[in-house]
């Protein structure tokens, strides 16, 4: 079993959503919630204290995401993301080759996608056969030299991880706000009850960044 430490950083509002609405960019809450500066500092900082940032292939679509917005001096950024199926498209800004990307594929992905993939510098995670293996993709990235991970994927791939006793810590920036309940969970599907240990709280605002260790 990986020794990789895999930590969440999420935001959701008061009544656990995470979008306005199913199929709506997260970059929409901005204008309902107007963050300030102080909550956005606090997050580049969280990512910072990992060796990469992980995403769900859902959210770099919906997205269009860099990942990349916590760059600074002295701080490699990584991201990485699961797509076994080449979804992403050319075009995106996963895919520029601006920082070290990381994405698991399995031996389903068409291999035309593996050589734009191998032309873009992206480092390819062999991670199955055919359905992709949460625990071999985090072992391919141990072996790539990956010794943390913060994932910030959606709630499918937030319960994922949580359902096979992959997370240690969760960090939650509850936003001042209640939104559609049918909108997207910040842990999506059904799964056994976890068991949450409180270990910090900062207020920011009418934001609070909380963080918690399960429980084993």
């Amino acid at each position: 079993m990986h020794s990789l430490r895999v930590d969440l950083l999420s935001a959701a509002s008061i009544n656990g959503i995470v979008t306005v609405g199913r199929g709506r960019s997260s970059y929409d809450l901005v204008p309902v919630i107007e963050p300030p500066r102080e909550l956005w500092e606090a997050k580049s900082a969280i990512r910072r204290r990992y060796d990469a940032v992980l995403i769900g292939t859902n959210t770099v679509l919906t997205n269009d995401p860099t990942m990349a917005s916590h760059a600074v001096s002295g701080h490699r950024v990584v991201r990485a993301t699961l797509d076994r199926t080449g979804r992403i498209p050319p075009h995106f800004r996963f895919l520029d080759g601006s920082v070290r990307t990381l994405i698991g594929v399995t031996g389903a992905t068409p291999p035309a996608y593996l050589r734009l993939l191998a032309e873009r510098g992206v480092e390819a995670v062999p991670c199955g056969e055919e359905k992709p293996d949460l625990g071999r993709f985090l072992e391919g990235l141990q072996e790539k030299g990956i010794a943390s991970v913060v994932c910030e994927g959606g709630g499918t791939l937030s319960r994922a991880l949580l359902d096979q006793g992959l997370v240690g810590r969760i960090h939650l920036m509850l936003l001042p706000a209640i939104l559609d309940a049918g909108s997207v969970n910040l842990f999506e599907g059904s799964g056994p009850p976890v068991r949450l240990r409180l270990e910090e709280v900062e207020r920011i605002g009418d934001y609070l960044m909380v963080r918690y260790a399960t429980v084993n």
